[in-house]
């Protein structure tokens, strides 16, 4: 699952697991790796197992009978890093599990889908707990709205209920025309197909499905906006073709959708790819209503990252303690609060469209798919990294985007949010050093982004890089991807992409690069999607910094920082 150079589509296995806990139970036999290690994503086969004795409830005599001798029940973990339950040769999707409950001494009953409900009378309580605490462990992942800070919960689904939020969404034209060419143009994926839409918004992809021939279209929606679905499905003669299903996708009750659906559609997307973590959703709705081998629209996401050098907004983001440098506010001097306003700024990603012109290297990604990866696998993200710099520069951080692709039965669309192609609503994100780096042309920098998902529906980033074969390194503060300047908003000094007006009216008129980046922009707005098409471009990345420095003057500021 390591980091693929852009000039290369295809590289990587996606994230891996995060290693498997105990939560403070003791340990169950495990097979293929121990509770501490964790095996990854495509690894072997991984398991915890006890022996037990599976019994049923005779409802006459109200006591659990046993139902044969003592056999083994597993908990494993398949190639694509799900979790499903043996209950001694009959296999369940944990995702299918509605329950499990420590009854007595050494006693453990569980509740599935097709299942009902079943007994497990086990060799000693000691093994009753540890096993029922692997199983509550790994279903938290299905239950996730209501292990989120409730406040948290409660603002995302007012945000996304309001249809000023869906009409920015629904305007964002590079968004909306791609999705629907990703549905309309693969009608074999969709002619005579059941569909579910995870967080269906305003549902216009499930009105998409619908027009690409969908049977029926399940629109799971927990905002409000699902009286909104209904309406405009009435509105539109589609109100027998797509049945809104009001809550979260982990709440949906079998009988609410009782069979599998053959596709997945949604927009599960936040800034740099994982910010909302709706796309934990998306894969629940894969694990507990996805036929085996159904479809999946997106199916990857691929996650962008090449360091940057912008003087300006490194200037930008120092220089907003002014106020806090006054020493003689009301007769208060403030000065003392100058370096925390530094240290709070800093600890903001920046979102706005990023000048191609400011990376200093090719672009690195690494891929999710979302047919194979694991609920628990995005709970902690590394990218590891290493560039190598094209001129002499400070780097002042990391730049980010990603790429959602569509591969359907008859097109491939792929939908970018690079620096070079036309502007999204998803902007690009740029995680700033404490201290930028001073770099010579080809020396590389290498380190890691790790990125640790919290309770607030987001994730911390930090970032660390160092100038390879030295000692010379640099770092972020603990970044909250929740919590983003829109620059874009913000400051003057922000890039339109060709075709895009600034906030405040800047637009971009000129050439760089000898027409480079009117040519890129041409280029993504086709829309091509093959992978050839998708190699040449990445080879295209643009390598000039912004900053003017030579070689000597950065082995100086090297020199000095070191």
């Amino acid at each position: 699952g390591g980091l693929a150079p852009a000039a290369g589509v295809g590289g990587g296995n996606g994230a891996q697991p995060e290693a498997m806990m105990n939560g403070g139970y003791p340990a169950p036999v495990v097979n293929g790796g121990s509770c501490s290690g964790g095996a990854g994503v495509g690894s072997s086969l991984q398991e915890v197992e006890l022996r037990a004795t599976r019994c049923s409830f005779d409802g006459g005599d109200l006591r659990w009978v046993a139902e044969a001798q003592a056999s083994r029940i597993r908990l494993l973990r398949g190639q694509t890093g799900s979790w499903r339950l043996d209950l001694g040769g009959r296999e369940v999707p944990l995702a299918d599990v509605r329950g499990v409950s420590h009854l007595g001494t050494a006693f453990l009953t569980l509740e599935a889908a097709g299942v009902g409900q079943v007994g497990l009378r086990c060799g000693s309580d000691e093994e009753a707990r540890a096993f029922h605490g692997e199983i509550e462990r790994r279903r938290a992942d299905y239950e996730r709205f209501q292990r989120y800070d409730q406040s948290s919960v409660q603002t995302y689904f007012q945000y996304y209920g309001k249809l000023a939020n869906q009409q920015n969404m629904l305007q964002d034209s590079v968004r909306t025309s791609l999705y629907r060419r990703a549905i309309v143009e693969n009608p074999t994926d969709f002619k005579g197909k059941l569909a579910m839409d995870i967080g269906a918004g305003s549902g216009i992809l499930s009105f998409f499905a619908a027009q690409a021939g969908a049977s029926k279209v399940y629109a799971v929606e927990a905002s409000s906006m699902a009286e909104v679905i209904r309406q405009l499905a009435d509105g539109n003669g589609m109100g027998t073709s797509i049945e809104v299903v009001g809550k979260p996708v982990e709440l949906v009750r079998d009988d609410e959708v009782p069979q599998k659906v053959d596709l997945l559609v949604s927009e599960p997307i936040g800034t740099f790819l994982f910010n909302e973590r709706m796309i934990e959703s998306y894969l629940v709705a894969r694990d507990r209503f996805l036929k085996p081998g159904g479809k999946m629209f997106p199916n990857i996401g691929d996650l962008y990252i090449a360091p940057f050098s912008d003087s300006i907004l490194h200037w930008e983001q120092h220089n907003k303690n002014a106020f806090w440098k006054t020493n003689n506010f009301h007769g208060l001097d403030l000065t003392s609060m100058a370096k925390r306003c530094t240290e709070e700024q800093l600890r903001k990603p920046i979102v706005d469209y990023i000048n191609p012109e400011c990376l200093v290297s090719t672009a690195q990604f690494k891929r999710f798919d979302f047919t194979t990866i694991s609920v628990e696998s995005l709970k902690n993200i590394e990218v590891p990294f290493d560039f190598e710099i094209s001129q002499p520069c400070l780097v002042h951080g990391m730049a980010g985007w990603f790429d959602a692709l569509f591969e359907g039965s008859n097109q491939t669309i792929n939908l970018s949010t690079a620096p070079w192609c036309p502007g999204t609503h998803w902007y690009q994100i740029r995680f700033l050093l404490e201290t930028p780096l001073a770099v010579n042309a080809g020396q590389h920098i290498e380190g890691v982004l790790r990125m640790e998902a919290n309770e607030m529906q987001s994730y911390f980033v930090r970032l660390r890089m160092q100038i390879k074969g030295t000692d010379i390194s640099a770092e972020s503060f603990q970044i909250d991807l929740k919590d983003p300047e829109y620059r874009f908003y913000t400051s003057q000094n922000t890039f339109c992409p060709p075709g895009t007006v600034g906030a405040f009216g800047q637009q971009n008129t000129q050439q760089a690069n000898g027409g480079f980046q009117q040519a890129q922009f041409a280029q993504c707005a086709q829309q091509a999607s093959s992978p050839a098409a998708q190699q040449a471009q990445a080879q295209q990345l643009p390598t000039q910094a912004a900053g003017v420095w030579n070689a000597s003057q950065a082995n100086g500021a090297a020199e000095q920082h070191q």
